[in-house]
């Protein structure tokens, strides 16, 4: 299977005129509202990544389900840690045997490297697949289930793919990483959507917004920068019976190809630490 294409936008910005304004003298008053002809930067973005990874869903979340209710036998309804196998080692890399992981393994594996290929320009032509790191858990959403407000240490990128979803399922929410503008200059919190941006709702202004709001499709998944803020609110919506938000969880990273590295003597620190 192809992993999704990605698309950097390079569309020209037009830059306003220098030209002198023209104002006849006799008609311009002090107290007429006049401001100057600008345009708005929208400088440093953060880059995410958006596709789909459309498998055999129905027979990945019966295996899933499984691997959930083994969790379920030993946290009881411990809400905090009954829906994921995050917490228990030795359920969570059971996961590893499905033929489906190991597929959805190659596939977010290659689109990691793209993409920081991509967006990073950096190079990665010394790696093989099994030089990156890949941590992966499952979870199934389906009583008074929520995780709050985190974001994800020792790794470079994390993701989520979406196994199960539907209209009800709870959003994962996104808090802007700059902190510093959305708290000095206090913009109005309006709850809205882009064009372009299906299944996504910002809290905040047009041009400076505090929170991304993204309902995922079926099959789709989300990847981002390890440090961004995140958390999955409890869902609100009256929910349906057997209500479930199935999801696969993961951090990436790789190993990195270092220089300098031959300075001085060679020794093991085997042994020593």
């Amino acid at each position: 299977m192809k992993a999704p294409k990605q698309v950097i936008d390079s569309t020209p910005v037009d830059i306003p005129s220098t030209e002198p304004i023209e104002q006849e003298e006799s008609t311009l008053q002090s107290t007429d509202f006049q401001p100057a002809p600008t345009e708005v930067l929208q400088l440093f973005p953060t880059n995410m990544l958006r596709g789909s990874i459309p498998l055999d869903m129905n027979a990945i979340s019966n295996d899933v389900r499984g691997l959930v209710d083994k969790v379920k036998e030993i946290e009881g309804n411990d809400t905090a840690r009954n829906y994921t196998t995050y917490f228990n080692e030795e359920i969570r890399t059971s996961m590893h045997e499905f033929e489906w992981f190991k597929m959805f393994s190659n596939i977010i594996k290659d689109t990691y490297v793209e993409f920081c290929k991509n967006i990073y320009a950096h190079e990665l032509d010394y790696l093989q697949r099994d030089d990156i790191h890949l941590f992966a858990w499952v979870s199934v959403y389906n009583e008074e289930h929520s995780h709050e407000v985190h974001n994800h240490v020792d790794s470079f990128m994390s993701g989520t793919w979406y196994i199960k979803t539907n209209e009800d399922t709870a959003p994962i929410k996104f808090i802007s990483p700059n902190v510093m503008t959305t708290f000095q200059h206090t913009s109005v919190d309006k709850y809205h959507s882009r064009e372009n941006f299906p299944n996504m709702h910002f809290m905040g202004t047009e041009w400076l917004e505090n929170e991304v709001h993204f309902r995922p499709l079926e099959s789709e998944f989300l990847l981002w920068p390890s440090y961004m803020q995140h958390m999955v609110p409890v869902n609100t919506v009256p929910q349906k019976e057997n209500y479930e938000r199935i999801t696969l969880s993961f951090n990436l990273k790789h190993r990195l190809n270092i220089n300098s590295n031959d300075t001085g003597h060679n020794m093991s620190y085997k042994g020593i630490l």
